[in-house]
């Protein structure tokens, strides 16, 4: 019988599993870098193997799930499991509210108490994280993290990679480009070019 494996064993790992549990999915383990053999568990799951080691379970495994905060390793790991061929849907915790003509793309991931308002667009392989608000028509990229309790504001495009921290808000119908850092608790009231970092109050 197949089940779910899970890329990453650190905080946000701990977060899938409970979505996957909350939401009746079977997982068969984790998979991680920092893997030692040492038969440490996860929730009651093992370790398994590295990320390298993936493909020896590949006939065990109908999904994937990559439990990884960081943007650029997230990305990284996604191109490499595409390229195996590996199943990596999108996983909506049951205690977040979407509306119905919201899309969600493959391997993002959707946790407890987030909102996302009509017509919303979420790319590949994103984090929309705890309580986090996206309000409206908005566009994320592909690659995107939104930490817990940000507030994104309508009509907000936000570009491949970027990253919006914990707490910050984002004003209506602005453009963040691509790998953007948006500071905890930062407020956006223009946009933000790409590879910039808006800290404090950006405007």
């Amino acid at each position: 019988m197949k089940a779910a494996a899970i890329y990453g064993a650190g905080g946000h790992a701990r977060v899938i599993s409970s979505i996957l549990r909350a939401s009746g999915i079977s997982i068969l383990g984790f998979f991680d870098d920092s893997y030692d053999g040492s038969g440490e568990q996860i929730q009651g799951k093992p370790i398994l193997g590295t990320f390298a080691d993936i493909t020896n379970f590949q006939e065990h495994i109908n999904a994937v799930y990559i439990a990884i905060g960081d943007n650029k390793t997230r990305k990284h790991a996604f191109e490499t499991l595409e390229t195996e061929n590996f199943d990596m849907p999108p996983l909506i915790h049951p205690g977040a509210f979407l509306e119905n003509d919201v899309l969600v793309g493959k391997g993002s991931v959707v946790c407890m108490g987030a909102t996302l308002a009509t017509e919303v667009k979420v790319g590949r392989c994103c984090i929309v994280n705890t309580g986090a608000s996206v309000d409206h028509e908005s566009r994320l990229g592909d690659f995107v993290h939104i930490a817990p309790k940000a507030a994104i504001a309508g009509r907000v495009t936000i570009g491949d990679e970027s990253f919006v921290g914990i707490g910050a808000a984002v004003a209506e119908k602005l453009a963040l480009g691509d790998r953007v850092i948006v500071g905890a608790n930062s407020v956006v009231l223009a946009n933000v070019p790409s590879d910039t970092r808006a800290l404090g109050v950006w405007h």
